[in-house]
């Protein structure tokens, strides 16, 4: 009888929040800034996928290494290795390791579509584009012992044909957030976004009748948990994302997801979210400044959404869901006066969380592009300092050191006990208000004898 072969699929460990002593003290000391930081800790989707387009004679283990050691010894017939750029460093070790075993490695993600040419020297075999299009060939490939260099997508993956990501591989380790993917793409081309910019020219979507299956899934599997939307602009569709918020309102999950901040203008998706669980929308702000908005998208979309930011923020937290603002600081306009800024703007608003970064240049960028005519790019930082919490170029208007501490100022002024408690009495009144209306609209649709569903 053949023996199934043994697949490993690993996510290489990285620091996160930086490796500033700073921000690695703060991130211990402010209880505040614990809460989020736990929330929006989740599994590499990514692996998740390919496993569930590995066939059934394969044994997978999925090993998380910032919750479990790699063993290099391990029982191991093919490696499969994904990363983002803080990532790099640490999975080319681990390559190493594996290959002076006699064991091939594959390695896909984020970096190896960023710098294909550069991974392809540290592994067997590198995927540049979707896992859904390159994967089965891959594997048919190993199996003649054939495995090529480099697989380049041909054309666009289809999202609704696919199967339904392998999350019980994740299921007997912690994670207090479960990804789920509903789409693909974001229709914003930020000069400074790596994750937007190599996978799709085109926004893909699978199905409801899939999201829908993964969700209870997920639900049927885990106690109560905590549903993470992967996707980088999650209300691009209205129309598609009214019918996914109706069919997620029975589910009775809680959930958060990410999106650019054009929703708060449609009063219905608002209650839908409301009412499907949405507690928190992570939004891109990106800065306070116009000069800094201006040019940071192909379309200046951004730039011209400024002007509504204050609004947005009010309309959204209005209906109960918690904004989290994302801000990069550190683009040539910005001075020393921008992190009181943006300081300024969280708190007057009451943004629910905020995640504040340094501007990185990733491979592939335009961002990069230009710094690297210009002669910006530190040399002695490697890709373990691609964090976008460390300053890994030469600021125009500050140093380096001086943008890390800036971009630190702005969480200790707010993940502190004392604005915290002034935020929390603003959402106790938000709250109070939404409970209200919800018993006025009750009370009248019982006088009109109309029925609520």
């Amino acid at each position: 009888m053949t023996r199934n072969r043994k697949l490993l699929l690993i996510s290489p460990r990285a620091t996160f929040f930086g490796r500033n002593p700073g921000h690695q003290q703060f991130k211990r000391d402010s209880r505040e800034f614990q809460f989020f930081d736990y929330t929006w800790t989740g599994f590499a989707i990514g692996l998740m996928i390919v496993g569930s387009l590995t066939p059934q004679h394969y044994d997978i283990r999925y090993i998380d290494e910032n919750i479990e050691p790699v063993d290099f010894d391990a029982d191991a017939d093919l490696v499969a290795l994904t990363g983002m750029t803080a990532q790099a460093d640490r999975m080319y070790e681990i390559a190493a390791e594996f290959r002076a075993r006699g064991v091939p490695v594959v390695a896909g993600g984020l970096h190896a579509n960023l710098t294909p040419g550069e991974v392809a020297q540290y592994v067997d075999a590198v995927c540049v584009g979707e896992a859904e299009a390159l994967w089965p060939q891959v594997l048919r490939d190993f199996e003649r012992n054939e495995l090529k260099p480099v697989y380049r997508q041909r054309g666009r993956a289809d999202l609704t044909a696919m199967p339904r990501p392998r999350y019980e591989l994740a299921q007997q380790r912690y994670y207090p957030s479960i990804w789920v993917e509903t789409s693909r793409g974001c229709p914003h081309s930020c000069r400074f976004c790596a994750a937007t910019i190599r996978y799709r020219d085109k926004l893909g979507h699978k199905s409801i009748d899939q999201v829908i299956d993964e969700v209870r899934f997920v639900r049927e599997r885990w106690d109560n948990p905590y549903i993470l939307f992967s996707d980088d602009n999650f209300v691009v569709d209205r129309a598609r994302t009214r019918e996914l918020l109706r069919r997620l309102v029975p589910l009775g999950i809680k959930w958060s997801g990410q999106s650019d901040v054009s929703f708060y203008k449609d009063p219905d998706i608002l209650e839908l979210m409301h009412e499907s669980g949405c507690m928190m929308m992570l939004i891109g702000f990106e800065s306070v400044s116009t000069e800094t908005l201006d040019g940071i998208d192909e379309r200046n979309w951004k730039l011209r959404s400024m002007a509504k930011y204050v609004e947005a923020v009010k309309v959204i937290q209005d209906h109960g869901i918690g904004v989290y603002g994302a801000f990069t600081l550190g683009l040539d306009t910005d001075t020393k006066d921008s992190f009181d800024a943006t300081s300024k703007f969280v708190k007057d608003n009451y943004l629910a969380g905020i995640q504040v970064s340094c501007v990185t240049p990733f491979p592939g960028t335009p961002l990069r592009q230009d710094m690297e005519r210009e002669g910006r790019i530190l040399p002695d930082r490697p890709w373990s300092y691609y964090t976008v919490f460390d300053a890994v170029y030469q600021p125009k208007n500050m140093t380096p050191e001086e943008l890390e501490e800036g971009t630190l100022s702005v969480y200790r002024s707010f993940y502190n006990r004392e604005f915290s408690l002034r935020k929390t009495r603003h959402f106790k009144a938000i709250y109070k208000n939404l409970v209200k209306k919800q018993v006025e609209r009750e009370a009248a649709l019982a006088t009109s004898g109309r029925s609520m569903v």
